[in-house]
Formats: C-alpha cells, sequence, structure tokens
C-alpha cells in the first residue's frame, strides 16, 4: 500500500475539518487567560493564532476567502494563521521525492519550536502519539476540569481512542470520526433458516455464520458469498490485512532489521482467511470476473456486491446508510432489481482485542502545543471546534460522524446508531514503522511479496507454512539491501 499518499490524502483532509469548524462560526469565548490554570479579565489586544499541520493544501486561497476573511471580520483581535510543516506546492517540484521523503515528527518539531511556535497541532493518531511520547503537547484534563467542560455526550470511540494515545489520559480531542458496521442481507439468512448476526460477535462467530449463508456454485451470477470485507471487489491479501488490523501484527521489526511473519498470529490468519477464499465463503480473485459481465448494461448498483444479493454482509462506511437509503427509495426504477432488506450491526472484534473494530479511527485531532505563545486562545478554539454548536453542523458531513453522540443522524428512518460510536478504533501505527516507510520507501514492496504468496495459498499452490517461511526469506533479503541502500526501490519481486 502506498502509506505516503495514505498519510498525503488524511492530512488534507484533517486540515479542512479541523479548520473549517474552527471559522465557521465565531469562538464561543473572547475571553483570553493571561495564567494557564487561571482565569482573568478579557483581553481586546491584537492576538495571532497558530495552527499547524503536517502537509499543506495545494491551494488555500479558496478556503481562506470563504471562511477566513469573515472569521477574522468578526474577531478583529485574533489574527489566525495556517502553518504547514510540509508544503506540497514545494514539495511536487523536488526531484527528491518520492524516493526521498521527509521526516514527519521532524518537520512538525520544527513549526512547533523556534521564534513563532504554532499553537495548535491537528493530527492523525500516529502523530498525536508520538507527540505525547515526547512531551510536545499539553495534557487537557486540567483545563476540562478547570472550565468545566462537558464531556458527558462525547461518543465512546473518539473518547477512548484519544484517551489510549495518552495512556489514559486526554492530549487532544476530535469533532468528528470515522465508523463502519457489518451490514446483512435479511432476506438471503431467512432463506437460509439462519439467524441474523447480532452486536458483540467475534469474527469467528461471524465466519461461522457466513459459510451457513454461502451459496457455492460454478455458475458465478448465482453464488452468494457469505461474507464480504468490502462491498466492491478487493484483493484477499488486503482484505485479510484488514481483518488482522486490530492485531497489530508487523511484517518486520521497527527497525527494518528482521522480518517477523513466520509466527502463530500470522499463520493463524492467513489460514483462517485463506480457507475463506478456498470454499468461496468470500470472494477471491477469480471472483472478479462476475463483472465482466455486468459492463455491457448499466445499473446503479452495478459492482456492490451487497445491494446485488452477492455477498450476505458486507463491511461498510456509516456514508453507507445513505446509499442504502437511496437505493432503496428509488428501487423501482431499476431494471431488473430486486430490493434489499438490511440491517447492521457492530463490526466483529477478536477475542484478543475486545471491541477494537476494523474500518474505525479518529483523524482530525487538535492538541495544545507545551510551545505555544497564545495556549489560552488555542483551548478556546478546541473548546469551540469540539462544542455542541459545531456537532449541530457536522452532524450533515457525509461520511464521518460528530463527536458528539446526541447530534449523530442519519435520513434513515427508525434506525439505532449505537453499533458506530460504541467500539474502540483501531490502535495508532508505531510511529518508527512510519519513519521507516519514509526513510526507506522500497521497504512497501515486502507487502507485494506477501500478496503474492498468500494468492499462491489460496490457490492451492503452496501451504501456509512454506508461504510464511519463503516471505520470510525473501524479506530478510529485502530488507539487507535496504540496509545498504534506503533508497533502492524493487523493480521486481522476485520468487
Amino acid at each position: 500500500m502506498n502509506h505516503i499518499n495514505n498519510n498525503r490524502r488524511l492530512w488534507r483532509r484533517w486540515l479542512s475539518f479541523g479548520i473549517c469548524a474552527a471559522l465557521l462560526l465565531p469562538l464561543i469565548s473572547e475571553s483570553r487567560h493571561t495564567a494557564w490554570a487561571e482565569a482573568s479579565k478579557p483581553s481586546t489586544e491584537q492576538r495571532v493564532l497558530r495552527i499547524g499541520s503536517l502537509w499543506s493544501g495545494e491551494d488555500d486561497s479558496s478556503f481562506r476567502q470563504q471562511f477566513t476573511d469573515m472569521y477574522e471580520l468578526q474577531h478583529p483581535e485574533i489574527k489566525l494563521e495556517i502553518i504547514p510543516a510540509i508544503n506540497m506546492n514545494e514539495l511536487r517540484f523536488d526531484s527528491t521525492y518520492p524516493e526521498v521523503n521527509p521526516d514527519n515528527l521532524e518537520n512538525i518539531r520544527a513549526i512547533m519550536g523556534g521564534a513563532e511556535p504554532v499553537d495548535v497541532i491537528v493530527g492523525d493518531s500516529t502523530l498525536v502519539k508520538s507527540l505525547v511520547e515526547h512531551n510536545l503537547v499539553q495534557p487537557l484534563e486540567p483545563l476540562i476540569a478547570r472550565d468545566q467542560y462537558d464531556l458527558s455526550n462525547m461518543a465512546p470511540t473518539m473518547l477512548s481512542g484519544v484517551r489510549e494515545l495518552g495512556g489514559g489520559s486526554l492530549y487532544a480531542l476530535a469533532p468528528t470520526f470515522m465508523s463502519s458496521a457489518l451490514y446483512f442481507n435479511k432476506g438471503i439468512f431467512d432463506a437460509a433458516g439462519v439467524g441474523y448476526p447480532t452486536d458483540g460477535m467475534t469474527w469467528d462467530e461471524v465466519f461461522a455464520l457466513a459459510e451457513k449463508v454461502t451459496k457455492k456454485s460454478t455458475n458465478k451470477d448465482k453464488r452468494i458469498y457469505g461474507f464480504s470485507m468490502n462491498r466492491y471487489m478487493s484483493d484477499p491479501f488486503w482484505d485479510m490485512q484488514t481483518y488482522v488490523s486490530p492485531l497489530e501484527l508487523a511484517m518486520y521489526d521497527n527497525k527494518g532489521h528482521k522480518m517477523e511473519v513466520n509466527q502463530t498470529q500470522w499463520s493463524q490468519a492467513w489460514t483462517t482467511y485463506s480457507q475463506l477464499v478456498k470454499k468461496q465463503i468470500t470472494p477471491g480473485l477469480n471472483g472478479m470476473d462476475f463483472i465482466e459481465t455486468e459492463r455491457s448494461t448499466y445499473s446503479p448498483v452495478q459492482g456492490d456486491l451487497f445491494l446485488t444479493g452477492k455477498a450476505a454482509m458486507v463491511i461498510g462506511e456509516y456514508d453507507y446508510l445513505n446509499e442504502l437509503a437511496g437505493v432503496s427509495r428509488n428501487a423501482a426504477k431499476i431494471k431488473n432489481y430486486n430490493p434489499v432488506d438490511w440491517g447492521f450491526v457492530t463490526v466483529p472484534t477478536f477475542k484478543e482485542k475486545p471491541g477494537v473494530a476494523v474500518g474505525t479511527w479518529v483523524g482530525n485531532m487538535m492538541a495544545i502545543n507545551t510551545m505555544a505563545a497564545n495556549k489560552e486562545d488555542a483551548w478556546d478554539l478546541i473548546k469551540f471546534v469540539n462544542s455542541n454548536e459545531v456537532a449541530k453542523i457536522k452532524a450533515h458531513t457525509r461520511g464521518e460522524l460528530t463527536s458528539r453522540k446526541d447530534y449523530i443522524t442519519t435520513k434513515v428512518p427508525s434506525v439505532n446508531l449505537e453499533s458506530f460510536y460504541t467500539l474502540k478504533p483501531l490502535p495508532a501505527n508505531d510511529p518508527l514503522m512510519n519513519v521507516l516507510q519514509t526513510q526507506k520507501p522500497g521497504i512497501s514492496r515486502i507487502n507485494d511479496v506477501g500478496r503474492q504468496l498468500f494468492t499462491e495459498v489460496y490457490q492451492g499452490k503452496r501451504t501456509v507454512e512454506s508461504a510464511l517461511k519463503a516471505w520470510e526469506k525473501q524479506g530478510n533479503t529485502m530488507l539487507g539491501t535496504l540496509e545498504k541502500d534506503p533508497t533502492y526501490y524493487f523493480d521486481s519481486i522476485g520468487d
């Protein structure tokens, strides 16, 4: 996977969402505290509030015209400055990029120090965890207690995820988060005489249900998969990687010296998921050919395994609710379409990692720089962005849920949305792993070796044991090459 591009896209979204809420409405309070823990009289002196992010947008002009001018007109005593650690407009002209990538933490630390440090940092779980470990962000709980800032209706998903980054304490807050659920086709379960899935199921329980509702067939148009990690066809290797993500299994150590795949948990994961593909319980690459039969005639549900009745259960994001509702309302307009009677429950979890869900994460967190010159305005900004007032606006944001659960809504009538905000988000990536991927871009090719070998396993060409040994051997060879030349990129992954 291209982790660098994913990080870049994610940071653009953090910049957009994190700042948008702050600029859309006036700050709740215009008071400023001259001491960090004690309130003082309001001040009308001109102040600058600097907001730092990792990546800049390609062009901030339209964003500033739409929001910043209005905000600063209403608050002449505060001037907002948006400071990127890495300027994408300059970086795209750098001939060494992406072969040699900047160190994210070092770039962030550069804007957090110096003569004009940023006051607020917008970041993801990996960055916030790293900043906490280096004592670079301010704990928020003393301020929450001082101001009696109400967290009672905050979604457990957001709070538990952020607390975990701080070892049980809050060092940031996030106005929104991403979440998923397990959607199921009631008609397929009814036809098979099998009970519906329920909240709180484990992966083993869901896979057992999936096998009961699977309909095997040599005719791809009549085949029904019991479960799919995605509503669209995808590579089983990446689906398997998603499946094991809560377990935090490492391919190699965080110094890039040695492979760590030839062990029990990897073996169990490969065995479980490859068997699902072999038994046609979940799609394999050979299942992708059904798409060819659909290309001759357009349909608005084309390619969607769940809506076309080809998968009994899928993991789907929160916004999929709107898609399902839209199709249901317009089902009569879709030629030869049989509407799906659907429901959803919490994403299945591992016994080893209770309550940790795939497809769930907190992204646009806001923290206060310990070196901030304007900590009180920074805290006022964070309070506002995470307030009930902003949550009313965020309730209408596509794809994300507001962290104030009172305002988590949907246009779909009579559904309970608790399944989306009770589980824990995926744990933060090891920051040292991100550094490795930055310093040694070619290390991503070890994934491609694993993909090739996993394909051979579910195609019956290799055993799991031999595949993991081969992955370990070839991966160690590649790590050795990168140790000698970090810029080396593998054009061919070999045999």
